[in-house]
């Protein structure tokens, strides 16, 4: 292979590595991507610099389980954390643990959703307390933002959303009784520019205090998660951002035919449709203006690594922890197998090392940034998944590295990629998806059968099509050989 490709040359002088993370943000939702509702001008200058996966895939559509999964390469059936409630046992080995153990100072600064006091191998770690001490007195404006989310009146009676860090650790009030409670104002929708002022932002905060630590340890080898909260909810962006997408100028996505979904996914789209529309636009306007807003944080972080000569000398890994639906099918946030749910954004840049302005079909899931990590900086993998002896723990992680693809995009990559959901519920789902076609194993109830090629919106679910069945068959034996549904360890937990 060509040595302007080997990243075995930077062995003596090894890369830094930053991670830039947002939240919620669907793949489809850039400039580079070929969308220009929202201009991500920050975001596709990454892009031009590196490798951007078409098809890159979260593990699981959920905040907390999905970024487990990225610090550890193990699925969620495997680090038992899979809904926002849980937390990472903290004997497992994360990328951060890795990096630390091999001379790296490991930084994380903005959402990780921990839930607890754990550091998980970060070294230097700056949450979102940090952000609220910051604000001190203007924190009764955020207050009103968590009570005001337009797509659920219940979190005014609550003011309690750890999913936006309100507050970062779980159970810190006592029985998660939010002293807000009764002290705040529901916003009218009208508009959803923020109370505070665009420097006031956690997400500014967050760019604010990442270049700080790029100015601080620049001549260190580091290794850093920035990892920003937008587009994620409050949906309250500051006025300059949210004027850009007025509230009754936002125009809803049709719902379509619904009739071949599973029940579970028919209840959801209706309880949409049962909201007032206002409620849904303020939802969707609110989310532009968020990604908007931290595609302008991004762009400081990245000029400041810029600025202090670090490029040439740090891997750049952009990405997020799950999608938005934003309306399709009727729906909003994630929480749901289809594409614009659980396809991500991942992009990543190593100007001179890997190849520049290029995109890549190639099916990834998303948490093998840890392994391919690993591979990129020569380091060797540590045995075993844990910190030290922990009963029933995989001997091994489940992701795989994509380093092959960062050196030729033009690979075909893996067969298919797995993700699952809702593995607590009644009714958990299993996702295998092939570069035509995704079938959804929903215990107890409809599976699902898409035909991508044909039907890229999943519009039509091919599950009773009699023409289909050697293909379920086929897919079905897909997804047993990666994980057994039936066999899972959750299955004893369903309520």
């Amino acid at each position: 292979m060509h040595a302007l490709y080997n990243f075995h040359i930077m062995t003596e002088n090894k890369p830094n590595i930053l991670i830039i993370m947002t939240d919620q943000h669907r793949a489809d939702l850039m400039t580079c991507a070929g969308r220009d509702l929202v201009p991500t001008p920050n975001i596709d200058e990454i892009a031009s610099k590196g490798v951007r996966f078409q098809n890159a895939f979260c593990p699981y559509p959920v905040c907390v389980a999905s970024r487990m999964c990225l610090l550890t390469g193990l699925y969620s059936h495997s680090t038992g954390a899979v809904d926002n409630t849980d937390q990472l046992d903290w004997r497992y080995r994360t990328m951060a643990n890795h990096f630390s153990d091999n001379g790296y100072l490991t930084g994380l600064i903005g959402k990780m959703h921990f839930n607890n006091a754990h550091n998980y191998g970060f070294m230097y770690y700056m949450s979102i307390n940090d952000w609220l001490m910051y604000l001190g007195p203007k924190v009764r404006h955020y207050a009103n933002e968590i009570a005001s989310h337009p797509h659920g009146t219940h979190f005014f009676k609550t003011v309690f959303d750890t999913g936006a860090g309100f507050p970062d650790m779980e159970r810190l009030w006592e029985n998660d009784k939010s002293p807000w409670v009764g002290n705040v104002e529901r916003y009218s929708f009208d508009s959803m520019a923020s109370e505070l002022e665009m420097e006031d932002h956690l997400d500014a905060f967050i760019a604010r205090e990442s270049v700080k630590f790029l100015q601080q340890y620049k001549d260190q080898r580091f290794f850093l998660v920035t990892s920003f909260m937008k587009p994620h909810t409050p949906f309250f962006p500051p006025r300059e951002w949210a004027e850009k997408y007025p509230v009754d100028e936002m125009e809803l996505p049709p719902v379509g035919n619904m009739s071949t979904y599973p029940p579970h996914i028919q209840k959801r789209i209706k309880n949409y449709m049962n909201m007032d529309e206002k409620y849904l636009k303020a939802g969707r306007a609110g989310y532009l203006g968020n990604l908007a807003f931290v595609d302008t944080c991004i762009g400081r972080v990245y000029k400041a690594l810029e600025k202090l000569e670090l490029i040439d000398n740090t891997i750049v890994i952009y990405t997020s922890d799950h999608g938005e639906m934003d309306g399709d099918h009727g729906l909003y946030q994630k929480f749901c197998l289809f594409e614009s749910s659980v396809k991500v954004p991942l992009i990543v840049s190593w100007p001179g090392l890997i190849p520049e302005n290029k995109v890549t079909e190639a099916l990834t899931e998303y948490f093998g940034i840890y392994p391919t990590l690993v591979e990129m900086t020569n380091t060797a993998m540590s045995e075993g998944t844990t910190l030290i002896d922990m009963p029933d723990a995989p001997e091994n992680i489940d992701s795989s590295s994509f380093a092959s693809i960062l050196r030729d995009p033009d690979l075909h990559g893996p067969m298919a990629v797995f993700c699952e959901y809702a593995l607590k519920s009644k009714i958990p789902q299993y996702m295998i998806r092939t570069h035509r076609y995704k079938y959804n194993f929903n215990r107890g109830t409809m599976h699902e059968l898409y035909d991508l090629e044909v039907d890229p919106g999943e519009y039509r679910n091919l599950i009773n099509d009699s023409n289909m069945k050697k293909v379920i068959n086929n897919l079905t034996d897909q997804l047993f050989e990666c994980y057994n549904p039936n066999f899972s360890s959750f299955n004893s937990e369903k309520s």
